[in-house]
């Protein structure tokens, strides 16, 4: 099995564990590895303006059920090509619903388009994605999303969005987001 396969098979194999176990009233000890605990995710959002750090959020997601279809797909239900979750999106939409499919009103300009992150394994069980947007005009951001699509604004891909404290972004603020997948062992 060839180095792209293996890496799309794992990407996937710990989505697939995430989206079939996530329980958001044991996601702290999830996402500290505590034994016995569910698979939980985790974004955390920084934002820096002028080089210096002036805002930070943390908290879990909800998957969606076009993400659990994604898995059902990937496992076998439907015969297709699978991409692995890595790409990142932006909006200025409230709390996420299980049912959206993209996020409804997701940021295609001021610099904060969909965009492909930066994978890297954690441990031994967890990953995450990485991705830093530079602003280049105001805009306000408080929900994000993780994609296995990297077309801005698409359909039907968006596998889990998270609501984060609103932030105001004048141009040149850079916003990092982290998404943190992990499975706990025991």
């Amino acid at each position: 099995m060839g180095v792209q396969k293996r890496y799309q098979a794992f990407i996937l194999g710990i989505l697939l564990a995430f989206a079939i176990g996530l329980s958001v009233g044991r996601r702290e000890a999830a996402l500290y590895g505590t034994a016995g605990a569910d698979p939980a995710g985790h974004v955390s959002v920084k934002g820096y303006r002028d080089g210096e750090l002036f805002y930070e959020y943390d908290d879990h997601n909800l998957i969606t059920t076009e993400g659990s279809t994604h898995i059902r797909d990937f496992m076998g239900w439907v015969n297709e090509t699978h991409q692995a979750c890595i790409y990142l999106s932006l909006s200025n939409d409230a709390a996420p619903l299980i049912t959206w499919v993209k996020l409804p009103g997701e940021i295609t300009g001021s610099g904060l388009a969909r965009a492909t992150g930066t994978p890297s394994t954690v441990n031994a069980t967890s990953y995450q994605v990485t991705y830093t947007w530079t602003a280049s005009a105001p805009a306000s951001v408080q929900c994000t999303g993780l994609h296995w699509d990297s077309t801005s604004d698409s359909s039907n891909n968006l596998f889990a969005a998270a609501s984060i404290s609103s932030v105001s972004l004048q141009a040149n603020d850079m916003l990092q987001v982290t998404w943190t997948v992990n499975i706990p062992d025991g």
